[in-house]
């Protein structure tokens, strides 16, 4: 999700010459992470977790989030210290209905989220953007809220991917139609992902405020799923494009869910999956939550 054309920068400022295979590894109860910096340079990868969110109003909810960066850290950076906070205060009005409407939340959330992008224009020191992963689990509902191209999938017991989110790239042809429209521009030169304006390889993103903000908004989009025992969902991953790159919904899906039949620990399947994108080649730094729901 460079800014930049790869072949326009030289691989030897991006990648090093073996990678950097040391492990970020925690797990709970209930969830584990793990994060790998990979073939890159350097890692712009920041995850949070709160579980619970409190112990207060919120100690029946969970959060979770990945925020994959780009061209430096300082979004990612500051986007993980600031996001949960923001997130908690806008929907503090929402904790005590009886019924949470989902289009009710879902502007809340992405107010919040352009509210955000807003504030870290004072705080970003560089050039930096960065697109997130996030869920919201309750006792009633999970809510994925994505923006960019790290990737959510709810899985059942037996691996079927039963929802998951939609990257937003600008080969998309609704997010290209946006684009146009915004007057901006997509390219896509040989040999290359498409790109807006030439730079971005992602159509939605915090920070990148070089690019006119209409073009990339920080609007993430937001699917609610029944946490119910209809709807047969066991876990949930959250990972950036380090996995997706190398490996489709449905191949992490079996990947994991083989792993759980064994009786492995999500920990040790989490650092196992790093290893495994690693053999297929992934060039991404990497980092991926497994939590059973």
């Amino acid at each position: 999700m460079l800014s930049h054309n790869i072949d326009n920068e030289g691989d030897e400022d991006l990648f090093l010459k073996h990678p950097e295979t040391k492990k970020e590894l925690l797990h709970g109860q209930t969830f584990a992470f793990a994060g790998m910096q990979g073939w890159r340079k350097s890692n712009e990868d920041f995850h949070k977790h709160l579980v619970p969110i409190n112990e207060l109003q919120w100690k029946l909810w969970s959060y979770f989030a990945i925020f994959d960066g780009h061209n430096g850290i300082e979004t990612a950076k500051n986007a993980a210290n600031l996001l949960d906070k923001h997130l908690i205060d806008a929907l503090n009005e929402l904790i005590h209905s009886t019924q949470i409407d989902l289009y009710q939340i879902s502007q809340i959330i992405k107010h919040t989220f352009l509210q955000l992008d807003k504030e870290l224009v004072n705080l970003v020191n560089d050039q930096s953007g960065s697109v997130c992963i996030a869920t919201l689990i309750g006792p009633e509902h999970i809510y994925l809220i994505n923006l960019g191209d790290s990737r959510a999938i709810i899985i059942s017991n037996d691996g079927k991917v039963l929802e998951y989110t939609k990257d937003h790239k600008p080969n998309n042809r609704k997010e290209k139609e946006r684009i146009l429209k915004a007057g901006g521009h997509v390219t896509q030169h040989s040999g290359d992902v498409a790109r807006v304006e030439d730079q971005l390889a992602v159509s939605r993103a915090l920070g990148d405020y070089s690019i006119d903000k209409h073009l990339i908004p920080a609007s993430p989009a937001i699917i609610q799923f029944a946490k119910n025992p209809n709807s047969q969902g066991e876990y949930l991953i959250l990972a950036c494009d380090g996995i997706w790159d190398v490996m489709s919904n449905e191949q992490v899906a079996s990947f994991i869910l083989q792993r759980i039949s064994l009786n492995s620990s999500l920990e040790n399947i989490a650092s196992q999956l790093l290893d495994h994108c690693l053999k297929l080649q992934t060039m991404d730094n990497m980092s991926v939550y497994i939590i059973k729901i």
